[in-house]
């Protein structure tokens, strides 16, 4: 009976295991900016390396992508920095407090060049 009991819980704990739980900063960042955008990364205040592309393709004006975080990752408070298409420059997107956010909509005014979000 032990045998049994120990490969039962042996067999949940793999089980478990292989299950993808999602990390609370996983959120769904919304392009509202009215402009396409080739480049999203989501660094911590005070990374300035900014080679991981959340994006495979162009993100378009009104469409949205999950970005998912890795348990390596810490802290709540992140940036998110875009790549216009059009033109290749960039925009800052500071202090965003992912722990308590499910969603951003990046918003952006190209003549005052201002980058501003709404989070839910």
């Amino acid at each position: 009976m032990k045998k049994l009991m120990f490969g039962l819980v042996a067999l949940m704990l793999l089980a478990f295991s292989s299950v993808s739980f999602a990390d609370d900063r996983d959120f769904v960042i919304v392009n509202g900016t009215g402009y396409a955008i080739k480049f999203i990364g989501v660094n911590a205040p005070g990374d300035n390396v900014w080679n991981e592309n959340e994006l495979s393709s162009v993100l378009a004006d009104g469409a949205s992508k999950k970005v998912k975080f890795s348990g390596s990752d810490k802290g709540c408070t992140w940036n998110i920095k875009v790549t216009w298409a059009d033109d290749n420059s960039s925009s800052m997107f500071s202090g965003l407090d992912l722990c308590t956010i499910e969603s951003v909509t990046l918003k952006y005014d190209k003549a005052s060049d201002t980058a501003s979000y709404v989070a839910k």
